[in-house]
């Protein structure tokens, strides 16, 4: 092609339908990739996880962690502690009522979610109570053996 030859003129629609997608696309990845923190991913038809809500609280001698898990109940909760690091998982199983669904948006739904323990922990000691939907772990600070309080 001859770089002097006169390029034929695009008509103003092409070029903003061409410009249009690709910024579309860039600018709906955006937006999913921050709106997607704490909502769910679907795993396949039906089956959705989600990373549970989570509060983090320090007191003085415990840290207490509260998980928001809505629908579950606490034979479903699976609680795991390793190197200062509490994971929790849990499994909510809608039943399937009678009749035939005009809608439906309640499904199977897993969820999972870690938290690093910022202190040291006593695990043996550690509870956890199911109210509510709201998932309370109590981790109570393990004393250092070390140091010894003087009385007066």
């Amino acid at each position: 092609m001859n770089p002097f030859q006169k390029k034929q003129s695009k008509d103003k629609d092409e070029i903003e339908d061409e410009e249009a997608e690709p910024r579309s696309q860039k600018l709906n990845q955006f937006f999913n990739k921050i709106t997607s923190f704490g909502k769910p991913k679907e795993d396949s038809f039906g089956e959705f996880r989600q990373t549970p809500l989570m509060d983090l609280i320090e007191r003085k001698n415990d840290i207490v962690v509260k998980a928001d898990l809505p629908g579950v109940t606490k034979k479903d909760v699976v609680l795991e502690i390793q190197d200062r690091l509490l994971t929790i998982r849990a499994e909510c199983l809608n039943e399937i009522e009678e009749g035939s669904y005009i809608r439906r948006e309640r499904f199977y739904r897993k969820y999972e979610g870690s938290v690093n323990i910022p202190v040291q922990i006593d695990e043996e000691k550690a509870t956890a109570k199911l109210a509510n939907g709201v998932l309370t772990v109590t981790l109570p600070k393990k004393t250092d053996p070390s140091i010894v309080d003087v009385d007066d």
